[in-house]
């Protein structure tokens, strides 16, 4: 049996293989718009209606994709950020990151990420972030394994991203090591430039 998975991220190569067509044929109806029609006069009524709707097409989807990228977490409450899984809140991390000004993110791969989830740019410093979603307290392990990954990363910094709290001992352990710490006070602050 397929899981759930494995089946959306079939669902994402579909949609994925589907735009880039759709983008070839926006590219051949931009082509016959500026250079082919006095060429292909006989077939004009049909490829002047084939071409409008790819552009339009094409147009719409792009407008569609914008507006759902830069107000996907519009109006986010920490409730919402609580219920997320540990993909969906690593990418809510980028987005927010972004929002706060930093530059260049990427996310590492999934599984043997080193301890880094996300690697971006600030001020012309490079920070490797961990996120972790969590519903108890954040413990050393975290602080841990973001401090050996911006080592990995050859990161300038190292920070742990949580919708939770730290234990005292994650505390101290990250005043020694200088892992920057991003607790829900600090996440509550940062989902402020979210747009509303």
């Amino acid at each position: 049996m397929i899981s759930l998975k494995r089946l959306v991220q079939a669902m994402r190569t579909f949609f994925r293989r589907l735009y880039w067509l759709l983008t070839l044929g926006f590219g051949l109806a931009l082509v016959y718009s500026f250079f082919g029609r006095t060429y292909l006069s006989q077939w004009r009524s049909y490829l002047d209606l084939a071409s409008f709707i790819l552009i339009v097409g094409w147009v719409g989807v792009n407008a569609l994709l914008v507006y759902h990228h830069h107000f996907q977490f519009r109006d986010l409450q920490m409730e919402e950020v609580d219920q997320m899984d540990g993909e969906e809140f690593e990418r809510f991390c980028v987005y927010l990151l972004r929002r706060n000004g930093f530059k260049r993110l990427k996310t590492t791969k999934a599984s043997g990420d080193q301890g880094i989830d996300i690697i971006g740019t600030k001020k012309k410093k490079t920070v490797g972030f961990q996120c972790k979603r969590y519903e108890g307290q954040v413990g050393n392990k975290a602080v841990q394994e973001a401090y050996s990954g911006h080592s990995f990363y050859q990161c300038d910094e190292a920070a742990v991203i949580t919708n939770s709290e730290f234990t005292d001992a994650a505390k101290e352990l990250a005043d020694q090591l200088e892992v920057m710490l991003i607790d829900r006070p600090h996440l509550k602050r940062l989902m402020r430039r979210l747009p509303s």
